[in-house]
């Protein structure tokens, strides 16, 4: 049996730009933009959160079945999926250029290579002969160029100091990606997130909505949509046409199953091959256990507190200091999590894992209720926390942040709203509903990518208002040299800190328990937001 700890496995990839923190939004997370916040929820795919039993074969010896908490939807939009499961989707039946692991080393999936010209004003991607379509058709650089001028569009994502970056087909195997200028995170932008769609399926359609009760998506992913069925299950089969090979497993089913204790029943029983455990107690009955391996790993999550510096109680800066000082990570981390091995204390808005993040300048707020009381006195009394009411994780937070507050003499009222109502607040920016909400997001790699959340040249979803750091953000995406970049990055998140609008907590890992009869997880590797990074790797155990 596998029981990996903190830090074992941290084959991360690209995070969602989006995404609600995961409050960047992933959502489990959904994001706000790609680099944006995942928030922590999902959507509820039937009225009682129970799954009817899926297709018959979902059972069958060659079929890997995964246990989802949340549904798709009936409609999928490759270019604006930003929840968790509507990415997992997207990323079964879609491919990139390439991917990124933490390691800086690069899968090249339909791009053989990605080279910049001198001044880094221009890359140049030169595509993989022979590849098609999950239908037979061609993937050529007219599929690329479609994608990015889809992506300027209707999610102007894929921009560069405010200016779009624009595509231009060289030959049927290459295209020129041009800058308006030089930018170090721009091998990144191009890279995980950037799913490449199909012209001649969806230039005809008009939309890049796909009813999945309806159609079936062409697609570069290692597998193709054959059946889905609202609130219970999607699933898919091999693509033969899958650049990096065909899927060593015929079928997958994402089931969606949305009660833990249902999950974890169905994972006993075998009904399904795996499910993400949400706390150390939902490990029990796996530890020890030879029919199941447990992997922990690492997404790069960032869990916070953000405190609303819109909301009339919390423009004062010194006051929502005092908040942050009347507050113990360890407290809330352990309340939220149970065991210290599945997460890791931080202090910035980088998650530790992250080789920019930088915690010796910044103030760390760490617990003093004395100046916690001097800083909140003649303030509220009164406040309002916001989060979502479906997510246990964050209620336990909640509750463990209540107590504290209420020991400097503040009642804290707890608003937990569905994922809908939640998300909605979160994402507007002018939203005086809340003074203090619970997210957590994942952004990517670069620290550029956190540009979005902090920023008010961009969405600024965390209320930051600072002219200082938004000249820094412009000048540290200018500089390519990673050395040169890291003072930049260290200052942004000591300003960032002293703004006092987000209360770092840390990073949390994530566990997926897998039926033993399930192989080559670590071939296939664990990531964020998609878990599993290649579906195709996986095999079952004869």
């Amino acid at each position: 049996m596998k029981n990996n700890a903190l830090k074992t496995m941290l084959t991360m990839g690209l995070a969602a730009s989006l995404l609600a923190g995961c409050g960047g939004a992933v959502v489990e997370e959904a994001p706000p933009s790609e680099a944006a916040s995942a928030a922590d929820g999902v959507t509820s795919g039937t009225s009682e959160g129970e799954a009817a039993a899926p297709a018959q074969d979902v059972s069958a010896d060659n079929t890997f079945t995964y246990a989802i908490a949340g549904d798709t939807g009936n409609t999928l939009n490759p270019l604006t999926a930003d929840d968790r499961y509507g990415l997992m989707a997207t990323k079964m039946l879609y491919t990139p250029l390439y991917f990124i692991n933490l390691d800086g080393s690069v899968d090249y999936i339909l791009a053989e290579s990605m080279e910049s010209n001198e001044d880094g004003t221009v890359w140049t991607c030169k595509l993989k002969p022979d590849l098609k379509w999950s239908d037979g058709e061609p993937i050529t650089a007219d599929d690329v160029v479609f994608t990015i001028n889809a992506n300027n569009e209707f999610s102007p994502k894929l921009s560069v100091g405010g200016e779009l970056i624009k595509a231009e087909k060289v030959d049927d195997l290459t295209v020129n990606f041009t800058l308006p200028s030089p930018s170090a995170s721009v091998f990144e932008l191009l890279s995980a997130e950037l799913f490449i769609l199909p012209q001649h399926f969806f230039e005809p359609k008009g939309t890049f909505d796909v009813n999945m009760l309806e159609e079936t998506p062409v697609g570069s992913g290692p597998y193709v949509l054959d059946e889905y069925m609202t609130g219970q299950y999607l699933k898919f089969s091999a693509n033969p046409n899958y650049p990096l090979g065909t899927a060593n497993i015929e079928n997958v089913v994402y089931r969606v199953i949305e009660k833990d204790d249902t999950a974890t029943l169905a994972l006993q029983s075998g009904e399904v091959d795996a499910w993400i455990a949400n706390s150390a107690e939902q490990m029990v009955p796996y530890q020890g256990n030879e029919n199941f391996n447990i992997y922990n790993y690492s997404e790069g999550r960032v869990a916070y507190m953000l405190l609303n510096s819109v909301s009339p109680n919390m423009q004062d800066q010194d006051y929502r200091k005092g908040i942050m000082y009347a507050l113990d990570r360890n407290e809330i981390m352990t309340a939220a999590y149970t065991d210290p091995e599945l997460y890791e204390i931080g202090y910035t808005f980088l998650p530790p894992i992250n080789e920019y993040y930088d915690d010796s300048q910044v103030e760390k707020y760490e617990r003093d209720l004395e100046k916690a009381k001097e800083l909140t006195a003649g303030g509220p009394t009164e406040l309002n926390l916001l989060y979502n009411v479906a997510d246990g994780v964050q209620e336990r937070m909640a509750l463990a942040i209540q107590a504290s507050l209420k020991e400097i003499g503040i009642d804290v009222t707890l608003d937990g709203r569905d994922f809908a109502a939640y998300n909605k607040s979160y994402l507007d920016v002018t939203d005086t509903s809340f003074d203090l909400l619970l997210n957590g997001y994942v952004m990517g790699i670069d620290p550029n990518a956190y540009k979005s959340l902090f920023s008010s040249e961009t969405e600024d979803y965390m209320r930051c208002h600072s002219e200082e750091a938004d000249a820094i953000w412009t000048e540290a995406d200018q500089i390519t040299d990673a050395e040169a970049r890291k003072p930049l990055y260290a200052e942004l998140q000591k300003l960032v800190q002293e703004e006092a609008v987000m209360y770092p907590l840390g990073s949390n890992l994530k566990t997926l328990i897998v039926n033993s009869r399930i192989g080559g997880v670590e071939d296939a590797g664990l990531v964020p937001i998609y878990s599993i990074k290649d579906a195709s790797k996986l095999t079952i155990n004869q």
